[in-house]
């Protein structure tokens, strides 16, 4: 019998990227933030290209501006390290006046839905109820 000492190598070394990967706060992050916009593709919500990661910085909440259409909707999704505790999503005008949402919650998981009345630019916060430093990722959905 034939041995492939160098296919060996490759299968040990790719079992050991996997677990190494399934273990990852920010992959896992990006897995939920995923998980739970999938539940809006079944309202016939589309995923947006890309996403936002980075990590809270203790005391702090995130901001990302972008550029919505009118007469869309949008769900804007989260999740985070377990350190982050609870999330919650809000969104600003540009001006920073708040603008009404339907929000979701559940623990380092969060969303906010909303329909501009007209297009622009838009400010989305995300805060964590822990003054910790913790792993993040959004997306955003529309239809």
């Amino acid at each position: 019998m034939k041995s492939f000492p160098l296919l060996s190598s490759l299968a040990v070394f790719i079992a050991a990227l996997s677990a190494t990967a399934a273990d990852d706060p920010a992959v896992t992050c990006r897995r939920e933030a995923f998980d739970l916009a999938g539940a809006w593709s079944n309202d016939g919500f589309r995923l947006r290209d890309g996403c936002w990661t980075g990590v809270f910085t203790p005391g702090k909440s995130s901001v990302v501006r972008v550029n919505l259409l009118a007469g869309n909707r949008y769900w804007f999704t989260v999740a985070a390290g377990a350190t982050a505790g609870e999330l919650a999503v809000a969104v600003y005008t540009e001006d920073g006046r708040p603008v009404a949402i339907q929000s979701h919650r559940d623990g380092t998981r969060a969303a906010a839905q909303f329909q501009p009345t007209s297009s622009g630019s838009f400010l989305v916060r995300v805060e964590q109820s822990r003054n910790s430093a913790a792993p993040f990722c959004l997306i955003y959905s529309y239809k």
